[in-house]
């Protein structure tokens, strides 16, 4: 009897339990449609993905701004949109959410069905009860554009300011100090005690003629088109040695193959951002600049053995580290900065080569 009356007193406990699921789904399945307009109606691209590479669902937004249609999105791995050069870093940044790491504002590209590619900024994280990425995606193109035309016009602007430094300041100095350098041969002649004086203006003229023309040669990369990537960084690295009076070396694999003129650009103003931040920031010494290739794939490596880049710089990243990242990506390539141990920065950029680029592999030249 007290057995039975004992399971009598907790039978309600139970049924008061089982009767709270039901409310709970419920309660579930009313947020759900309460949210569902919302998804739906968003101007912005959002999506729930699997692990398994499928987007799970996806509002109209997807649809109205690709040509895809829904059924098109939903059947293909998410991948078979994505632009080929931008494949590795999206399978890289899904691994880091299967791990448990937020996307904070990743950019890909998307093939739209009419073969235009746009620009994606993504913010996703993973739930991980449930295995699925629930993701947000802006439309940056626009921004890029405007960015790219930013930086063209600065490009633009230096090689003009190059030109008119060597035409224009140069000339003017070489010709005061054909002057200057004939004025002094003429108090030497008097035996005049100002020649000394004068031969010293000379001097100075020569050396800031010099200076002149390694900056204007910095502002304007003369030969890049004709001479390729590697005759150029050679010739950057004397020019860095003789300005900031510091070791720079360089190194290229033999004969390097040459690239898009737009890429060479791209690696050269690069490796001059890198330079001026070690030079600038770092304060080192010694400056190291690489080219190698290997396997269709290029790698240009500047390394310092500076103070270091700051935890905090590489966490926030500056406005030569932003434009460095945004010059890789607008050729395909990937921009590694990491401080070195005890002391030092490493700035690694890797691009792909050409189709069918030289097997033949050379000994390393060196320049100091």
């Amino acid at each position: 009897m007290c057995m039975r009356n004992a399971s009598e007193r907790k039978l309600p406990i139970l049924r008061k339990r089982e009767g709270n699921l039901k409310p709970v789904s419920a309660r579930l399945r009313q947020a759900e449609e309460e949210l569902s307009p919302f998804f739906a109606l968003s101007a912005g691209l959002l999506c729930v993905a699997g692990l398994d590479g499928y987007f799970k669902r996806i509002n109209p937004a997807w649809e109205s701004s690709f040509g895809w249609t829904m059924e098109e999105l939903l059947a293909r791995p998410f991948l078979d949109f994505v632009h080929p050069d931008d494949r590795e870093a999206t399978v890289a940044e899904v691994a880091k959410l299967a791990k448990g790491v937020a996307t904070i504002a990743f950019e890909n590209r998307y093939r739209g069905k009419d073969g235009v590619d746009r620009w994606l900024q993504w913010n996703a994280r993973l739930w991980p009860e449930r295995q699925l990425i629930y993701a947000t995606a802006r439309d940056v193109t626009s921004q890029k554009r405007l960015e790219k035309e930013i930086l063209e016009t600065s490009d633009r602007e230096k090689e003009r300011l190059g030109r008119e430094l060597h035409d224009g300041l140069c000339q003017n100095l070489a010709g005061i100090a054909a002057l200057s350098a004939t004025l002094t041969r003429k108090l030497v002649a008097g035996a005049d005690p100002a020649a000394a004086d004068a031969a010293e203006i000379t001097g100075l003229l020569n050396q800031t003629i010099g200076d002149a023309r390694d900056l204007a040669r910095g502002l304007n990369p003369v030969g890049l088109v004709q001479m390729g990537l590697a005759a150029v960084l050679e010739a950057l690295a004397a020019n860095v040695q003789a300005l900031f009076r510091v070791s720079c070396t360089f190194e290229s694999d033999r004969p390097f193959p040459r690239l898009d003129p737009t890429v060479e650009t791209h690696l050269y103003r690069i490796t001059q951002e890198a330079v001026n931040n070690a030079t600038t920031h770092g304060r080192g010494k010694r400056i190291a600049i690489s080219l190698r290739f290997r396997g269709g794939k290029g790698r240009l490596r500047i390394r310092d053995d500076g103070v270091g880049i700051s935890q905090n710089s590489l966490a926030t990243g500056g406005i030569g580290l932003h434009t460095m990242d945004y010059r890789a990506r607008l050729i395909g390539a990937s921009l590694r900065v990491q401080r070195l141990a005890p002391r030092g920065t490493a700035v690694t950029c890797a691009f792909s080569l050409p189709p069918d680029p030289p097997k033949e592999r050379r000994h390393a030249r060196k320049t100091t």
